[in-house]
């Protein structure tokens, strides 16, 4: 299902709007990460200028409240557009720090259907130079959660932020390892879980 997307300015006399299918926002402060666009190109260019530009747009869906998302002052996106074969525009506008490498701070998309410990390990905890093996990824996730390491965000497309780094996560195993929450047993096998 599409939602409608505002921008709104009635004071300059102007009201456009387009429409997504995928977004995802900070609920903290309802920065806006990711969004997919299309309509005219004149509203679809009008919104992301408007997102870019730090000003706040509206996304409504039929028969629900709206919700209103802005552009961040410190973040930057990176813009795709292509011309669908109806004359619509299409963009879809991504904060960078999707693409930052070599920092503590990860932005991962979990796909519809995946498990979201499955698509950390795989995206961001298996590049780490930490001893970790994927049945441990659940229970590393959980802590990262209780530790406010991992958050999830808001809107269509699920997103999570995750702040880690080598020394974060040798700390987390060493601390499950002494407490027994994870463990290798003799025959090479993982446990992780509570005992």
């Amino acid at each position: 299902m599409l939602d409608q997307v505002i921008f709104e300015e009635p004071w300059r006399g102007i009201h456009v709007s387009a429409y997504t299918d995928w977004y995802a926002y900070d609920p903290e402060d309802d920065s806006l990460l990711f969004m997919s666009l299309a309509g005219t190109e004149q509203g679809v260019k009008a919104i992301s200028s408007a997102i870019i530009g730090h000003q706040t747009v509206s996304i409504r869906r039929e028969g629900e409240r709206g919700i209103s998302v802005h552009g961040d002052p410190l973040t930057h996106f990176r813009v795709f557009s292509t011309k669908l074969p109806t004359g619509a525009l299409h963009q879809v506008m991504v904060d960078t720090r999707f693409f930052e490498t070599g920092t503590m701070e990860h932005f991962v998309v979990i796909p519809q259907g995946e498990e979201l410990s499955r698509v950390l390990y795989s995206q961001v905890l298996s590049h780490l130079a930490s001893p970790i093996v994927p049945q441990w990824a659940p229970w590393i996730c959980r802590m990262l959660k209780r530790l406010e390491l991992l958050k999830e965000k808001a809107g269509t497309l699920r997103v999570i932020e995750v702040w880690v780094d080598e020394a974060t996560v040798d700390k987390i195993v060493s601390e499950g390892v002494r407490a027994g929450q994870i463990s290798l047993d003799e025959t090479g096998g993982t446990y992780a879980g509570n005992h």
